[in-house]
């Protein structure tokens, strides 16, 4: 396997420039019929730099997201398939919720209901050293 990472400290546009080049790679992996699997943390953040990179709309919706930042971040996002005569991309993603923040609540709604299953964490649980720590 290989691991690709952004570290905070860099710029949006490198987080969302990273994104892409690792997609594409693995959208061409699976063509190759490999199986590709993508663990991602965190889709709220990754979000956020797109909306910083790319809102140059001037349309701006609920939470300061730009009404064209999350586009590109929801086809990649929805590159996840199994491709017939190929392989399979899996992209397992965590997500920001209760941050107390309105963009990180439209973020987490956009992309609800793009995926198929969600999991809560539970804090109590975790902090009872209950793992997995699964609501």
């Amino acid at each position: 396997g290989e691991v690709v990472s952004s570290t905070f400290d860099e710029p949006a546009y490198r987080h969302v420039q990273l994104a892409e080049i690792v997609i594409e790679k693995d959208k061409r992996m699976v063509e190759h019929k490999k199986d590709v699997v993508i663990l991602l943390d965190n889709i709220t953040r990754l979000a956020r730099a797109y909306n910083a990179v790319i809102s140059s709309s001037r349309k701006v919706l609920s939470g300061g997201v730009g009404s064209n930042a999350l586009q590109r971040p929801k086809r990649s996002f929805g590159a996840a398939r199994n491709i017939e005569n190929g392989g399979s991309l899996t992209i397992i993603a965590t997500a920001l919720i209760d941050t107390g923040s309105k963009m990180d609540k439209v973020i987490f709604e956009e992309f609800k209901g793009t995926g198929n299953a969600e999991i809560i964490l539970d804090r109590k649980l975790s902090d009872k050293r209950i793992f997995p720590a699964i609501d």
